[in-house]
C-alpha cells in the first residue's frame, strides 16, 4: 500500500457544507483538490445534521469545516488546514493524474 492511500484509510477527510455556502465551500474545496486530497462532502441539509456537527467540533456548527483523522476545524483557514494535513502526511500538491472529489467534482 502506498503512503499516500496509507494516510487517507487512517486520516480520512472530510469537507462539511452547506447549499447557502458557495464561495467560500468552493475555495475549500478547491484547496483540497490543489493538494490532490481524496475527500467526502457531507452537506448539511437539517438541524439534526448541523446539531451533529456542532457535536463533533464541540462548539456550534460552522460551514465550511474540515475533520482529518479525529481532528477538526471550523472555518476556512489555509494555514490551519494545511497544518491538518501536513501532520496526517498529505502530498503538499496533487499528484499527475489526481482526480478531483467533492460535491461538484467532474
Amino acid at each position: 500500500m502506498s503512503r499516500f492511500k496509507w494516510e487517507a484509510k487512517k486520516f480520512p477527510v472530510t469537507l462539511y457544507t452547506t447549499a447557502t455556502c458557495v464561495e467560500e465551500c468552493k475555495q475549500a474545496r478547491d484547496m483540497l483538490n490543489r493538494r490532490g486530497i481524496p475527500f467526502s462532502e457531507k452537506m448539511l441539509k437539517s438541524n439534526e445534521e448541523s446539531a451533529e456537527l456542532s457535536k463533533i467540533l464541540g462548539s456550534e456548527a460552522a460551514v465550511p469545516s474540515l475533520i482529518v483523522g479525529q481532528q477538526t476545524f471550523k472555518g476556512l483557514d489555509y494555514g490551519a488546514w494545511n497544518n491538518l494535513l501536513d501532520l496526517a502526511g498529505y502530498p503538499k500538491s496533487a499528484p499527475y493524474g489526481a482526480r478531483p472529489s467533492g460535491t461538484f467534482a467532474r
